[in-house]
């Protein structure tokens, strides 16, 4: 009996010796091998007490082959473009552009950004203004009321230009379930590393690990889609060449429909096919827009919302091959504006000036506005807003 034991020690001891090779060489494999070319990365804030790396630049290309390639410069205190004084020089106006990729300007060089063209226009006209691009990939309300709170306001802002960007109402629910609050619910900080105020062991590995982070997405997100769809659904979304998140979108079974939050990061524009489930998660970023407001109503300073549209409302031509990820179909022009509507009461409602630049895209002549697998605007986009 004790041979046996030594011989089932020796095999498990060389087993996990096997496992443990495997997985080293697994995780150098993927942090070295793999480059999955997201431009988006490059635009992720990475610190809580500024957006970038101050006095930096970074070379981004899209991820599909010649569709844009653009340097981005950083200015001492971490925002995009040129620098500005502190203190505030007298008789200059300073406008935030709080946002996401689309303020950033993911595209565009630094001249042709939307915060960019606004400062250069209100220049021309005889103001004296700076426009501050506040802009991050992947923000929403909810981060920007704490990137304000916490790195913005210090730069003495006169006015906030909020630019809403339709997937804002997911951002929102994403980053959310990140939050970590103090005693009072106030929100201290995100970490990726929390779920709903507790420290998740999985997401904590997929953080730290290239091999589990690769494995969740390829291995767990597939498990937790086949759940959704069942295999034999989901087996049939593959066979037909389909994104499983953009059938799991537009699945009318309730269980697909529960589990849609989880895979649409574009759920506010299902529009009123999806109305049930928009409503139900719109009133989380009317709270924060209205945090945003407060927060800058408390200092003296107005905040103006603009809301742009994404290409599917433009026209069909627009953003043409990156729509049909999830689920809208090429060549067609969508007209059900049920978010611009919501906002559009939001805003009234709550006195909180509102531009609504839909239907100067739909006025303009035709041009390419927004890139037509990345979806983000072109330099002609950012013009019209």
């Amino acid at each position: 009996m004790a041979e046996f034991f030594r011989r089932a020690l020796r095999l498990l001891g060389v087993w996990l010796v096997i496992l443990v090779i495997f997985v080293a060489v697994a995780e150098l494999a993927c942090r070295f091998l793999r480059n999955d070319g997201n431009p988006l990365a490059q635009v992720a804030q990475k610190r809580a007490d500024v957006l970038f790396t101050p006095s930096s630049s970074f070379h981004s290309i899209s991820s599909v082959p010649g569709e844009f390639e653009y340097d981005a410069h950083l200015n001492r205190y971490g925002y995009r473009g040129r620098d500005f004084s502190m203190p505030k020089p007298a008789g200059v106006k300073r406008i935030f552009a709080v946002g996401d990729s689309f303020t950033f300007g993911v595209g565009s060089p630094d001249g042709q950004t939307i915060p960019a063209l606004l400062e250069a226009d209100l220049n021309a006209r005889g103001y004296p203004v700076e426009v501050v691009n506040a802009g991050i990939g992947g923000s929403s309300p909810v981060s920007n009321y704490v990137n304000l709170r916490d790195i913005h306001l210090k730069y003495q802002p006169d006015l906030v230009v909020f630019l809403f960007d339709l997937t804002d109402l997911w951002d929102d629910w994403y980053y959310e379930r990140q939050a970590v609050v103090d005693g009072s619910g106030e929100i201290v900080r995100f970490d990726p590393m929390f779920r709903y105020g507790k420290r998740d062991w999985w997401t904590t590995a997929t953080y730290y690990s290239a091999f589990c982070r690769y494995f969740n997405n390829k291995v767990v997100r597939t498990l937790g889609k086949m759940r959704v769809l069942g295999v034999g659904g989901y087996l049939k979304t593959v066979r037909e060449g389909k994104r499983a998140k953009a059938v799991i979108a537009g699945s009318t079974d309730e269980r697909a429909r529960k589990s849609s939050i989880e895979y649409d990061g574009v759920l506010f524009m299902r529009g009123r096919e999806r109305e049930d489930l928009i409503r139900e998660h719109w009133p989380r970023t009317q709270k924060y827009i209205l945090k945003m407001r407060d927060l800058l109503a408390r200092r003296g300073i107005p905040l103006v919302i603009v809301m742009y549209p994404h290409g599917i409302y433009v026209d069909g031509d627009q953003w043409n091959d990156g729509r049909k990820t999830w689920g809208f179909e090429p060549g067609r022009k969508y007209t059900d504006h049920l978010p611009f509507e919501l906002m559009t009461e939001f805003a009234r409602n709550e006195k909180i000036p509102f531009v609504n630049t839909l239907d100067a895209f739909l006025a303009a002549p035709r041009a390419q506005y927004f890139f037509n697998w990345d979806g983000h605007m072109t330099s002609a986009g950012n013009r019209i807003v």
